[in-house]
């Protein structure tokens, strides 16, 4: 985020209270669907779909993570209990800070770790930096000494690299690189510097543009086309929908990307510290809201053309219900899952499907009812199985300001008279949608990934039925 190169219990009644309504109400209309669902609403006829290999969209989930810095607790004191869980998590990726020491110190304990996620299946995604050198000093244009990837690959090797990123956020850090009249030159230098060493080295690690967070910064750094194999994207969705500055932000950042190549999310999500004061860049949300969310953030963003996203973080920094930055984790800070660790995991374990790759085929189907606000996804498994997954993308939480005369006023406020501590959680009914399959299924099993991993209802030999579609993923597993 914002307080370094790389950046990286709220009310927990109120959270689980609203995870148990909303399963209440999914519970009550499966049941009503399971005894009519062969008399759906009357609907287009189905229509073949192309579905999308479902293993394809769990390797593009990756999590941010913070290895690099040994001062935080999860990261120095419980790294082995925070390397577990995470492995646990089923994503498939690390973002992480690419430590290397050229003085000396053998860096061991970091690259331990990367070993043993690499060992566990785990592609790194490592955000670069100018090499730091003797007495404190660092690297300089124009930035030759490379030597830290030298040391990512031959410490874990090129295939379990997924990517080098360029340095994070420049023009919040514009001091760093020489100040605001030439930080853009200096990072654009250190980009190609880094390019360049990367593809003599290991051609086939994929390098990723730096990162700007305004147009103006990526005005000020200019166009990198040519010295990256995609851009680089954190768009923070402050509070709202996740796809709130998706498309505003490639647009502004545009300046980077002249050629048009594909955008990698690198950094997105949610802090659960609604009453922060400190480091307040954007709107909290309570821990249902965060659950809800996160899990939608990713299909939105791989239906966007996303090819990986890396929620931003696995754990927080920090237990400090005051400070924003500390508080973006899926897991508290003493290591215990909040509600979205256990959605996004029970979403990644029921689509996982590791192995060799394979074209997916077409089912034949089709959606009814109010379905202006229902999004979905269509995956299929090595097995012929189907994961038509659904959504309702509306807001579930309504943020406090954060920003701008409204945010400092509300600040001084709460000072004042003390926190507005009242729930802003949004109570959105499921949506019933009706699906039509062109042939009867040998079953049709509903699971709702934020409730838990086991399913919700088994329909046999039906050709349509009922789903109550919430405003988070829930998953109709059909077997032709």
């Amino acid at each position: 985020m914002r307080k370094r190169p790389f950046p990286f219990p709220l009310a927990r009644r109120a959270a689980l209270i609203a995870v148990i309504v909303t399963v209440g109400s999914l519970i009550a209309i499966a049941a009503r669907s399971r005894s009519g669902h062969t008399s759906a609403a009357a609907s287009a006829p189905p229509t073949a779909q192309r579905a999308i290999w479902s293993d394809r969209f769990v390797s593009s989930v990756g999590i941010g993570t913070h290895f690099s810095y040994t001062d935080l607790a999860p990261y120095g004191r419980d790294r082995a209990k925070t390397v577990a869980s995470l492995i646990a998590s089923g994503a498939r990726f690390v973002r992480d800070g690419l430590t290397v020491s050229v003085t000396g110190d053998s860096n061991d304990p970091y690259w331990g770790t990367m070993n043993e996620l690499t060992g566990a299946g785990m592609k790194l995604l490592l955000v670069t930096y100018p090499t730091r050198l003797r007495a404190g000093t660092i690297d300089s244009p124009p930035y030759n000494d490379q030597r830290p990837l030298d040391t990512a690959v031959a410490r874990v090797g090129a295939n379990n690299i997924l990517a080098f990123e360029g340095p994070n956020e420049v023009d919040n850090n514009n001091e760093g690189w020489g100040g605001k009249a030439v930080y853009g030159a200096n990072a654009r230098a250190y980009q190609h510097a880094m390019y360049t060493h990367s593809k003599q080295i290991a051609p086939s690690i994929v390098v990723l543009g730096l990162t700007t967070t305004t147009a103006a910064g990526a005005r000020a750094v200019g166009d990198l086309s040519l010295v990256m194999d995609a851009g680089t994207l954190h768009p923070y969705p402050d509070g709202d929908i996740p796809t709130a500055h998706l498309a505003p932000m490639q647009l502004a950042l545009a300046p980077l990307d002249a050629a048009k190549k594909p955008w990698w999310v690198t950094e997105t999500g949610y802090h659960t510290a609604p009453n922060a004061i400190e480091n307040l860049y954007q709107p909290g949300v309570s821990d249902a809201a965060q659950a809800k969310y996160v899990a939608r953030l990713n299909l939105d963003y791989f239906a966007a053309g996303i090819p990986y996203t890396a929620v931003y973080e696995l754990i927080d920094d920090r237990d400090d219900r005051t400070d924003a930055e500390s508080n973006y984790g899926i897991m508290y800070n003493d290591g215990t899952p909040k509600p979205a660790y256990g959605a996004l995991k029970n979403l990644l374990t029921l689509l996982a499907d590791r192995g060799a790759t394979f074209e997916p085929g077409t089912l034949s189907y089709s959606l009814s009812g109010t379905t202006s606000t229902i999004r979905h996804a269509l995956f299929e498994k090595r097995d012929g199985r189907f994961y038509l997954v659904l959504w309702n993308d509306v807001a579930v939480y309504d943020p406090k300001s954060a920003g701008g005369w409204q945010g400092r006023a509300r600040r001084l406020w709460e000072r004042v008279a003390g926190t507005d501590s009242t729930s802003r959680d949004v109570s959105n009914a499921p949506v019933p949608v009706s699906i039509a399959l062109a042939h009867p299924a040998r079953t049709i099993t509903l699971y709702a990934p934020l409730r838990g991993a086991e399913p919700m209802s088994v329909t046999n030999g039906a050709s349509s039925i009922v789903v109550p579609v919430p405003d988070n993923p829930i998953v109709v597993e059909i077997t032709p």
